[in-house]
């Protein structure tokens, strides 16, 4: 990870302020299993681009989902993301302003759920559907997933079903974006023009 995993904040300080994440002292474990962090401490400073690297099972998708509030963990200061508690202000996801893409074919809208990604209907109809989008941006992020809005989501491939999912989950201006091996399905090609867009949205914090 771009920034060390053991890096102290100061809690409720000055620090904590200037971060776009911070951890303090978390501790979390599933139930009947050993803890996978222990007294863990984080800080990720705005326009960051991190790595998460580590073996299976070391715990780097709950570690994202943690951050992303979909885990509760300690009190409210122990997770802090743009200066609000992940899990506790729902306002963070329902604005958009933290965005989480993981690895199922769905699309979590706030508090409401998820929204399956396979049913017989048309990349257009779920790409037009999310409301509150600004065309231009759209637009962008179509031409550069190479999307075809005429697409039937139950007959496309993986790695074009995965398009339309990131491409979805993009279509908000972000403060915190967290992607939990969303690429995998892509080419090369289409890897690095998504790494240059996340590029150009880091450089405008």
């Amino acid at each position: 990870m771009a920034e060390k995993a053991s890096q102290s904040i100061e809690k409720g300080g000055e620090n904590e302020k200037a971060n776009s994440i911070s951890i303090c002292g978390m501790q979390f474990a599933y139930a009947g299993q050993h803890p996978l962090f222990y007294d863990f401490n984080l800080n990720i400073s705005p326009g960051s681009r991190c790595l998460l690297v580590g073996a299976n099972g070391s715990g780097k998708t709950t570690l994202l989902k943690i951050m992303a509030g979909k885990h509760m963990v300690g009190g409210k200061d122990v997770v802090r993301v743009i200066n609000g508690s992940a899990f506790h202000d729902t306002q963070l996801v329902c604005s958009g302003d933290l965005a989480y893409l993981g690895g199922s074919w769905s699309k979590t809208v706030g508090s409401a759920g998820e929204i399956p990604l396979q049913g017989d209907f048309s990349a257009e109809h779920m790409i037009f559907g999310v409301e509150g989008t600004d065309p231009v941006r759209r637009e962008k992020l179509i031409d550069l997933l190479d999307i075809d809005l005429q697409w039937r989501m139950h007959k496309v491939s993986d790695g074009q079903r995965r398009r339309v999912q990131i491409c979805m989950g993009l279509l908000h201006p972000f403060k915190v974006l967290l992607l939990d091996e969303v690429t995998v399905d892509l080419d090369v090609v289409a890897r690095m023009d998504l790494l240059e867009f996340f590029k150009e949205e880091c450089d405008q914090v």
